[in-house]
């Protein structure tokens, strides 16, 4: 069988498709047909994502040597419509587990064993590398929607078409009884799990300073990647969100950064993966300090790179082929894995014993910015109950509304992920003030 690879397109209109071709770069007909039918509305990050699910699904297909399509016309070629099968019971099992697997771990398998995956006690001592529970339902979701898309398109034009139909949706049904049962996604209550303690973070900022010596990057780049974590520390935003800010997204004189939503963007024709604000649009106040910077840097090095004049993003690489172009998410990892991994900075967590932390990540600096917002509300609190200023008291209702709009949230449940470490230490100091009250209630009293 001919091996599908991923491919991006961007339309001059700046629309992106997310495709599988073959080896001559051929669209796969029946994915291409799917993908525009039925997904082509949606944004291109899930786009992706239903591309790397059916991409998945090929590596199956060369397992079972048979593509779906080809399936589905056989099946009701040599046999009754009563009878029509379009998959044995091992095979669905198979593609269940399949689904557990990475990518990369069925990719190993598929180029060292020709037969349909089994799960059997593995042969070497590394365990097969699996997805998440809600990963490998989704993935067995958007397969039985492809199965019954293009079990309709091939079908439909049978004079007994009708006689499919029922046959079509319990098999649909055998592929979704697949899910794996239980919690949909991994929760965790231990905030060291989702981002590193403040003290890291602060250590990251020193660390990045365009004037410290440690700083890890060359002088060509030092002060574009210090105010990229100066954003990332100020504001919460999320990579996609800064990646995809403008010049005319900074109000300096107002101190302001608008947050855009901006998908199939004609201007940004540089990043196949297209950075964007994730959900709600909002504006976000800096530091006047922040602003000046990040004008000084607008007008001083921005402005002399190469080819960076042919579009308004405000981040751009400085050197090699891609100057002047739009930073990408790639290399804004790598920028920040870059610090993650900076000696310095393993040195201070050991020496502090933050040792089994979570490693540096972008995302993390959305929870220490939470962190550091519920700090500031308690401080706020306390003072304005001191001095009697009860309506200055922010209440646990604004206080999640606030939190939701800085963060772009559309709900409750996404913002209080990001509140776990406070969280945790507001319980803990709850629990020692029982436990203190409890004491004093059983200690035996003097005569």
């Amino acid at each position: 069988m001919p091996v599908l690879k991923r491919k991006e397109f961007i339309e001059s209109s700046g629309e992106r498709f997310s495709l599988l071709v073959n080896e001559n770069g051929i669209p796969d007909f029946w994915i291409t047909l799917f993908m525009t039918t039925v997904v082509r509305s949606y944004t291109h990050s899930t786009q992706r994502a239903y591309i790397n699910h059916l991409y998945h699904l090929s590596l199956w297909e060369a397992k079972i040597k048979a593509r779906l399509s080809d399936r589905i016309i056989t099946a009701s070629q040599n046999k009754g419509n009563n009878d029509i099968r379009f998959f044995s019971h091992s095979e669905v099992q198979s593609l269940a587990e399949h689904c557990k697997l990475q990518t990369k771990t069925a990719r190993k398998l598929n180029d060292s064993n020709n037969k349909i995956i089994q799960f059997k006690k593995p042969t070497s001592k590394a365990p097969l590398l699996t997805v998440s529970v809600a990963q490998q339902n989704q993935r067995i979701k958007v397969i039985a929607e492809y199965f019954e898309f293009i079990a309709h398109n091939i079908l439909r034009n049978k004079a007994s078409f009708s006689s499919y139909i029922e046959i079509i949706k319990e098999t649909k049904e055998r592929l979704l009884s697949g899910k794996s049962k239980g919690g949909s996604r991994r929760t965790t209550f231990d905030p060291d799990a989702k981002a590193p303690p403040p003290e890291v973070f602060f250590k990251v900022m020193d660390l990045v300073g365009p004037l410290n010596p440690k700083n890890p990057f060359t002088k060509l780049v030092k002060n574009r990647n210090y105010l990229l974590f100066r954003i990332l520390y100020e504001t919460g935003l999320r990579s996609g969100e800064i990646l995809q800010l403008k010049i005319t997204d900074i109000k300096f004189s107002q101190n302001l950064i608008e947050i855009r939503r901006r998908h199939d963007d004609p201007e940004d024709t540089y990043r196949s993966t297209e950075p964007n604000a994730k959900t709600l649009e909002r504006n976000i106040y800096i530091t006047s300090e922040l602003s000046d910077e990040i004008r000084a840097y607008v007008i001083r090095e921005r402005a002399l790179i190469i080819n960076a004049n042919k579009h308004s993003f405000l981040f751009v690489s400085n050197k090699g082929k891609s100057a002047g172009n739009p930073i990408s998410l790639i290399q804004f990892s790598k920028i920040v894995e870059k610090v993650a991994e900076d000696e310095n900075l393993a040195d201070f967590i050991k020496k502090n014993g933050f040792k089994g932390a979570k490693k540096i990540t972008g995302h993390g600096f959305r929870h220490d910015f939470n962190n550091r917002i519920s700090i500031s509300i308690d401080k706020n609190n306390e003072k304005a109950r001191e001095e009697g200023r009860l309506d200055d008291v922010i209440s646990e209702k604004k206080e999640l509304e606030d939190r939701m709009y800085l963060m772009g949230h559309k709900n409750e449940s996404s913002s209080s992920i990001y509140n776990l470490r406070h969280t945790k230490k507001q319980a803990e100091s709850l629990l020692l003030h029982e436990m203190q009250n409890i004491d004093f209630l059983i200690k035996p009293k003097d005569d």
